[in-house]
């Protein structure tokens, strides 16, 4: 083998393994934790599915502000405080169900919008330094929020719904339930069972690569290669799936205990779908151009500013679309804490899943919600088997939410003192040459 071929794959392999170090720890953590939970995979795969769904569009709404060069965005949190108000302002007024979900959306749409507009412009007068100051500010926006919620609403704010005040009259309960017709609203509507979803799944892949064959071939006279081996691997999978339901028990029980909220999906495919759309649209390239170098940006005629400003707003509208979802799915939540933790959250799962804070995209947030909330599920257990302590896998995946994040910023300033030494060297190269001659 050529040596230089082989230096050549050696060094890819380890820039491969360096940029997903923070992946690989977690995947050996997930089985180290499966191993010791011991747990059905029936039960593991329905936790999953509740879960994944209903956290994957908070994860997701981190993606665009990653794209515009600021990192992630930890003022998330803002989305979610709207969300917040506009469900405390439809069980105020006693509205029910999907109509008063949808509602409560719209209450926290222009409230979300405006947060994100004044982050905005905060953003972009600290260039640089967007993650700390989204997170200094998602501690003063809650503050403000307290003020409201905790002392205005009752004395200032005129509050109907005895329900949710304190027994004072001052100021909303710190535990609001949602009843029966809010409760899950959103993932009662339609739910499938695993083994139907794959049915639907393989069908609509099958035809799609189908018929992108077809039409490959009749336009350019050749089958498209690339287009053929994901058929071939299509197929392999569906042979693979259909041998499962009919021969192995252990996947019948679990694609029957794993029920998929078809609806819940639905808004992670629409969500997923106009991501993909924004990246193909000229705002997008925009928001690109102005991650990769404002100065060339800036030259090529972009607003930058403006740009930001757009990015930061569609990130806090999707965050509380996304609270609303996890929300209405939990059927209860604190008050004054809900939304604390989302950001952090989210974006380990983020990390998790391989992005960084220059590289983020929907299988990112895919794989990273699967990997965060499988440590979830078998953490505690595992703690209790080995340690007989529950206790000690739940501070394990608090330490390991903050663990994720503090790895991905020491990593990224790696990168940076890495490439500026690599340029630093090439310019050196350039001088001493240029001496020579």
């Amino acid at each position: 083998m050529n040596p230089k071929r082989t230096y050549k794959i050696g060094t890819e392999v380890k820039k491969w393994v360096t940029g997903n170090i923070v992946m690989l720890l977690f995947i050996t953590i997930c089985a180290i934790g499966i191993y010791f939970a011991a747990q059905p995979s029936s039960y593991i795969a329905s936790e999953i599915a509740i879960r994944l769904f209903r956290n994957l569009i908070l994860i997701l709404s981190l993606i665009i502000p990653v794209w515009a060069g600021m990192g992630l965005n930890f003022s998330i949190v803002l989305g979610a405080m709207a969300a917040q108000a506009g469900l405390i302002v439809i069980m105020n007024f006693d509205m029910k169900g999907i109509a008063g979900l949808v509602i409560a959306f719209a209450i926290s749409v222009p409230l979300a919008a405006g947060l994100g507009i004044l982050t905005g412009k905060l953003f972009n007068k600290t260039k640089g330094q967007e993650m700390i100051t989204g997170m200094i500010l998602g501690y003063f926006a809650k503050g403000v929020y307290e003020l409201i919620f905790m002392y205005l609403c009752g004395p200032v704010i005129p509050m109907d719904n005895p329900q949710i005040m304190l027994e004072s009259g001052v100021g909303i309960n710190g535990i609001i339930t949602m009843d029966a017709s809010l409760n899950g609203a959103v993932d009662k509507i339609w739910k499938l069972p695993l083994d139907k979803l794959l049915w639907i799944i393989f069908g609509v892949l099958t035809a799609f690569l189908v018929l992108r064959l077809v039409y490959g071939g009749v336009k350019r006279k050749q089958a498209d290669k690339k287009c053929l081996l994901l058929l071939g691997i299509d197929l392999l999978l569906f042979i693979i799936f259909v041998y499962a339901i009919k021969s192995l028990l252990s996947f019948q029980i679990l694609c029957m205990m794993t029920q998929v909220p078809m609806v819940t999906c639905f808004l992670v495919m629409i969500i997923c779908g106009f991501i993909v759309f924004l990246g193909r649209t000229k705002l997008g390239s925009d928001i690109k151009a102005v991650g990769q170098s404002i100065p060339i940006a800036q030259a090529a005629g972009i607003a930058v500013n403006k740009i930001r400003i757009i990015a930061v707003v569609i990130s806090t509208v999707i965050a509380a679309l996304g609270q609303i979802i996890y929300l209405q799915n939990l059927g209860t939540f604190t008050t004054y804490s809900a939304h604390e933790q989302i950001g952090t959250f989210s974006i380990a799962a983020l990390l998790v899943g391989g992005a960084s804070i220059k590289k983020a995209g929907i299988g990112h947030a895919i794989l990273g919600g699967v990997l965060f909330h499988l440590m979830f599920i078998v953490a505690p257990i595992a703690g209790k088997n080995i340690f007989n302590d529950a206790q000690i896998g739940e501070y394990f995946r608090v330490f390991a939410s903050y663990a994720v994040i503090a790895l991905a910023l020491v990593l990224h300033a790696w990168r940076i003192h890495v490439e500026e030494k690599r340029k630093t060297g090439a310019l050196v190269q350039i001088g001493k040459e240029a001496e020579v001659k």
